[in-house]
This record gives C-alpha cells, structure tokens and sequence, in this order.
C-alpha cells in the first residue's frame, strides 16, 4: 500500500481511511486539528493523498497540493464549477482519481444501467430514489447525478428533483430525482425502469461506510505510477490508462 495522507481526516471516511490504512496514513489534514492548516509541513515520503472533504475545503486542497507531485484521490461530493476547475487543473500537473462512490458495486450498477438505457430507454421511464443518512450535506447525492448521467448519454433527458402541486402528466424526457434523509443508512440507490405492463428494479445498498474506504485505498493503489490525467472508477475497473 502506498503512503498516503488523509485530507478531511476527521470526518466519518477520514477516520476509516485512517484504520484501514494503518501505518501508511504518515499524515492527516482537517479543520478541526489546529496543526494540519495547508501551509503544514507535508511528509517527504506521502505517494498519495486522498480526500473526503467538503467543497469549500478545496481552497486549501489546493494550497496542500502546491507543495508535493503526490497523486490524488478524491470522494468528495456536490462539486459546483469551481471544483470541477481545480480537478482539471491538478489532472493536468498529476495523477487524479476522481468518483463520486467508491464502490465497486455501484460501478457494476452504473454498467447494468447503461446496458439497460440502451434496450429500454425508449420505451421505458426513469426514477432514482436515493436514501442516506440524516448528516448527509448534499443532495440529490453525488452517486444519484452519476447514474442520472448515465440514462442521458444514451438517451437524453433532463434531470427533475422531487415533485410538488399539480405539474400534469409525467413529461418523457424527465428523469425523476428523489432524496430521502434519516437514520444512519450508509447509502442506498434504487433505480425504477417503468414501462407498460411491466418496472424493471435495480438497487445497490451500501451496509457499510468501510467499501468506500476500501475502495479509495485501492483507487491510491492503483494510481501509483500512472502519468498525470483525470481518471475514474471506469478506468481502473477496466485496468486502462488515459491517453
């Protein structure tokens, strides 16, 4: 396992990166620890560091980033313009993982999806309903926007979160958004195919926070000596490389 550093290290995924990694987390970064500001000193031998954070927090991610050729691996969720800038921005001065869910299961999701947006998209409607714990930030969820990409690079649509008053028939370009928040769950995605005499259900439940960590440890791994570019959980399922 390579070395890494933890960047939002106190947080739910920050503290379980840290116990999965052991003795190759050499450093860890977070608001609430007065000595981990980003103009800390960086370990010398740090291969990889690896962030669950907040999109504000990406200001001094960057900072962090300036001082070290390090890779990066990333969870964070509910990115807005600027983030995605700074994700080109370090893709083009190194190594970057970026996914939205580390799972490998909701990879194999995403996957079933597209073969099915392929078969049934024009026939069939879509809803994603998305169940998370009550402290979750951001929503609709990061994984939900993925899966709802997903449909609309084989068919189009415009996404639509939540539905409210009288709003007439079910438009077929709509791709339906729910969030649901409470309780502890880690995560959950079901995604509804509905045609005429027949739904199709596709689910992924997520029992615990531990696949994620999991996940990005093996995303770090994976990324050591590759070139710098903006890579995804596609390019390491399928074991390629950006051009």
């Amino acid at each position: 396992m390579p070395m890494i550093t933890v960047f939002g290290s106190e947080g739910r995924m920050g503290k379980l990166l840290r116990e999965q990694a052991g003795d190759s987390c050499i450093g860890r970064y977070d608001i609430t620890l007065p000595s981990s500001k980003s103009d800390c000193p960086l370990p010398d031998e740090v291969e990889v560091i690896i962030d669950f954070s907040l999109p504000q927090a990406w200001k001094d991610l960057d900072k962090l980033l300036e001082r070290t050729d390090a890779a990066l691996v990333s969870g964070t969720t509910g990115l807005g313009d600027d983030e995605l800038k700074l994700l080109d921005k370090w893709s083009r001065e190194r190594p970057v993982f970026y996914s939205s869910n580390m799972s490998r299961g909701i990879f194999v999701l995403g996957k079933l999806l597209e073969d099915a947006a392929a078969m049934l998209g024009d026939s069939f409607d879509i809803e994603l309903i998305e169940t998370h714990h009550s402290g979750k930030i951001d929503s609709p969820s990061g994984t939900a926007l993925l899966l709802a990409e997903i449909w609309q690079e084989k068919c189009g649509g415009e996404n639509r979160c939540g539905r409210h008053n009288s709003e007439g028939p079910r438009k077929k370009e709509m791709i339906g958004i729910h969030s649901v928040r409470g309780g502890d769950i880690v995560g959950e995605h079901d995604i509804h195919l509905l045609g005429t005499g027949e739904r199709l259900l596709l689910s992924h439940t997520a029992t615990s926070r531990s696949t994620f960590a999991i996940g990005a440890l093996k995303a770090a791994e994976w990324l050591i000596g590759k070139p710098p570019g903006l890579y995804s959980m596609t390019d390491m399922m399928a074991g390629k490389t950006t051009e």
